[in-house]
């Protein structure tokens, strides 16, 4: 009985701590993942306004100056978990993109890190390490 006792005792602690720490991974680093949205656009101009989201975490909005970085980290849940980026640049040009999908074959973000980097003609992505960037979208 007493194994017992110790046993649920530590199941309900596990449980706690997971929800406790709803953007970090608790049980398996495996489904920890993270997204870097980069400004690399030209030096003296307006900073790059992020907005990044997913059905359930709302980022909220971020002012990012030239050079510098917003990132975020969440665990992924298989097949469901999609987050959303929406970038603004100088209140004239702006994207709304996927920043991450459940879906996408695991070589896309490797080694779990998706890299976006926001530059005068586009969008860039790449995995880890982020060198070899390639343009994903135009802005709007």
């Amino acid at each position: 009985m007493l194994k017992y006792i110790v046993v649920l005792s530590l199941i309900l602690y596990v449980v706690t701590c997971n929800i406790s720490q709803a953007n970090a991974c608790f049980i398996n680093a495996l489904f920890s993942y993270h997204v870097h949205v980069i400004n690399n656009l030209p030096p003296n101009t307006d900073p790059l306004i992020v907005h990044c989201a997913s059905k359930d975490n709302d980022m909220g909005n971020h002012t990012v100056t030239t050079n510098q970085e917003f990132h975020f980290h969440f665990c992924k849940r298989p097949v469901v978990t999609l987050f959303f980026c929406h970038l603004w640049w100088g209140g004239y040009k702006d994207i709304a993109f996927e920043a991450f999908n459940a879906k996408w074959d695991n070589s896309i973000c490797t080694d779990r890190k998706c890299y976006w980097s926001a530059r005068d003609d586009g969008i860039y992505f790449s995995g880890d390490p982020p060198t070899n960037y390639v343009k994903a979208y135009d802005w709007e």
